[in-house]
């Protein structure tokens, strides 16, 4: 066999498998198209527009679709106008290539409103429809609502938030000048109910005083989580027992298990304390007074639903003497008793741990130990805290470690005066509203209105509803006999569950 003859043996030989090779090639089927990123239904008002404009998955030639089975465009993506008329349409966009077609069906429904779906006593953040860009003028409004326990917060130029303790469909509208959108907002009820009071508490923290250790029992061992779950299997229900906050400053941080309504003109909230009044005060047309040693009150919604208080969410409520206490009834008694009646809001207090619990001498004027607990606070001043012959515990919590211990928040006017001028008769005067531990429970000025709240610079601040509450004692005053004025807590309500309505006190 020649060269000539060889070669082309070798390249009729190539060619063959080349030809082969490209035609094996040109058998494989493309992968077929993928279409993602579009639901399954979709809510849009009449004469609005949706655009779809989906994800394509692998090699497409060309994207058709259709509605009520009429084709209506061959494009990456379609813009749908909705009649004037509410309606159902069916919507199916189909990808095609070489052999291989693959459909999606969206279902479209036109109405003339925008809805929304939620549930009782939770936050509903709304957003303002596109048509609104650029305005800064927006009003939100509830036009029907079924039940008066509702509120309604614009948080800024384009979203608000909604909350409600009652089923039912709220009829809500949005507007700028001629622009506007009709919402209805259906609420049922959670798969679980809410329970009307404490659910859980997250931190416990009693600054030094006469039934700290007691209220709830210390045992030898105990840590500080120990101490928040005691203190939580007392708060915690219906059947709750009291706890004490200690001296000024201590506090405890609760939750419950859903959002607390701030209803417009109403009370939303209460904690109970062990405030009373009077018997036998001697001071003639007494303003209202006996046991109230007022507990301040914090609030926060979970803005990032972590389920738990963020120290960037809390804001204060303003009670009655926040700032001062020359409107009180009873400022001008307190001042003709020498009180201090100084309000501080950014005060600071540091105790040392004890350095004995035993007396030195025989117990004068019911005070077993006169320099017992060494405290100074951020205005120059410190002196000792006594202690008592009615309670021979440790007054300073006995599980924390430290040998010091720095509280932080608004000092009140004292309001404790010596009404019998013996030294045998203690009265501690209410302040106006907003406290826990400063009217009895039954009182309407134990309820707390949610639209008191403050932010940390004094500004009001509209919220739609709170998950938690932290209270901590605001007043740093010894009353002869009776001890220091330590604040105490019990059961927290949400009046609203409970069917509980109180008026608010307008600020």
């Amino acid at each position: 066999m020649n060269k000539s003859y060889k070669f082309l043996v070798y390249l009729t030989t190539v060619t063959i498998l080349l030809i082969g090779g490209c035609k094996k090639e040109a058998e494989t089927p493309a992968p077929a198209p993928g279409i993602s990123g579009l639901e399954a239904e979709y809510y849009v008002v009449v004469k609005e527009t949706l655009l779809f404009k989906p994800a394509i998955e692998n090699k497409v030639d060309s994207l058709v679709w259709h509605v009520n089975g009429k084709r209506v465009a061959n494009a990456m993506e379609y813009n749908f106008q909705a009649p004037a008329e509410p309606g159902t349409y069916n919507l199916i966009v189909m990808a095609y290539n070489s052999g291989n077609v693959f459909q999606k069906v969206v279902r479209i429904t036109t109405g003339r409103y925008l809805n929304f779906q939620t549930t009782t006593n939770a936050i509903l953040t709304l957003e303002a429809s596109k048509k609104f860009a650029g305005k800064n003028d927006l009003k939100w409004e509830v036009l029907s609502p079924p039940s008066e326990l509702y509120r309604l917060t614009a948080t800024n130029a384009t979203s608000a938030m909604f909350a409600t303790v009652d089923r039912g469909t709220y009829k809500l509208k949005v507007s700028s000048g001629d622009l506007a959108d009709t919402l209805l907002i259906t609420v049922r009820r959670p798969e679980r109910l809410a329970s009307a009071y404490i659910a859980k508490v997250f931190d416990y923290l009693p600054a030094p005083g006469q039934f700290v250790n007691e209220l709830p029992k210390y045992v030898a061992g105990d840590t500080y989580e120990t101490m928040v779950n005691k203190a939580g299997k007392e708060l915690v229900g219906e059947n709750a027992n009291a706890i004490t906050l200690g001296g000024w400053g201590g506090y405890v941080v609760l939750g419950f298990d859903h959002t607390i309504v701030n209803v417009a003109g109403r009370r939303d909230f209460r904690i109970h304390g062990n405030a009373f009044g009077a018997a036998a005060n001697p001071r003639p047309n007494a303003p209202f007074g006996g046991s109230s040693e007022p507990g301040i009150v914090m609030v926060a919604y979970d803005k990032n639903k972590n389920g738990k208080p963020d120290e960037d969410e809390w804001y204060e409520i303003k009670g009655s003497g926040n700032f001062s206490a020359e409107k009180e009834p009873w400022y001008a008694i307190a001042v003709g008793k020498n009180n201090d009646v100084r309000t501080f809001r950014s005060y600071e207090m540091t105790y040392d741990r004890p350095a004995t619990e035993s007396p030195t001498g025989t117990p004068q004027n019911n005070i077993s130990i006169n320099n017992y607990i060494r405290w100074a606070d951020n205005q120059g001043q410190q002196g000792y805290k006594v202690k008592n012959t009615f309670h021979a515990q440790s007054y300073y919590p006995a599980w924390l470690k430290d040998d010091k211990i720095t509280y932080k928040g608004i000092r009140l006017a004292r309001n404790g005066v010596e009404e019998s001028g013996q030294g045998s008769y203690y009265v501690q005067y209410a302040y106006g509203y907003g406290y826990v531990d400063n009217y009895p429970n039954t009182h309407d000025n134990s309820g707390i209105d949610i639209e008191w709240a403050i932010d940390k610079n004094g500004n009001k601040v509209i919220l739609p509803g709170i998950d938690f509450v932290k209270i901590y004692n605001g007043i740093d005053q010894e009353n002869g006999w009776l001890g220091e004025a330590s604040t105490e807590i019990s059961r927290g309500e949400d009046l609203h569950l409970l069917g509980t309505k109180i008026e608010t006190v307008k600020q």
